[in-house]
């Protein structure tokens, strides 16, 4: 513990003196407070009055302002469709590029001959429709028409 000392009149006296002054310093913090803020009040005053006075002009400002950026905010939610739309076309034909390059078989080139490959059969079997679709010789029908002809003289 620290030791003891011995309290004279005159330290005492001073103590006192000090205690005695602490209200008249609180006192004295408490209006330097207040007119800090008296202080900000009257600065602020001209500034309230101008806004005030020019709040009638700036009305008409602020609408047209307004206005212009009601037409925008319109225009852009009706864009916004049309920009997701293409955003997202864009990223699947970026991803699935990515993807083409890491599976072989699902290139475009591999794709492209299987494409050619099946039109030159399809080509094929058209021909082949063509022909057998080809109506009968007349000599074939004439040769009907004259045993038909014979059978019904003979009766």
């Amino acid at each position: 513990m620290a030791p003891k000392t011995k309290t004279t009149k005159a330290t005492f006296t001073a103590n006192l003196k000090t205690n005695l002054k602490t209200p008249a310093l609180v006192r004295k913090g408490f209006r330097a407070y207040v007119g800090v803020f008296g202080a900000a009040y009257e600065a602020a005053l001209p500034r309230y009055e101008k806004a005030v006075k020019n709040a009638a002009k700036s009305y008409d400002d602020y609408a047209a302002r307004g206005e212009k950026l009601e037409t925008v905010a319109t225009t852009y939610a009706k864009d916004t469709r049309k920009n997701v739309t293409n955003f997202a076309k864009a990223r699947f034909e970026k991803r699935s590029a990515q993807l083409r390059s890491f599976i072989p078989q699902m290139k475009a080139s591999a794709a492209n001959d299987r494409v050619v490959e099946l039109e030159t059969e399809i080509a094929k079997l058209n021909k082949k429709i063509v022909t057998l679709a080809k109506p009968a010789p007349k000599k074939i029908a004439k040769t009907a028409t004259t045993v038909t002809e014979k059978t019904t003289k003979a009766a």
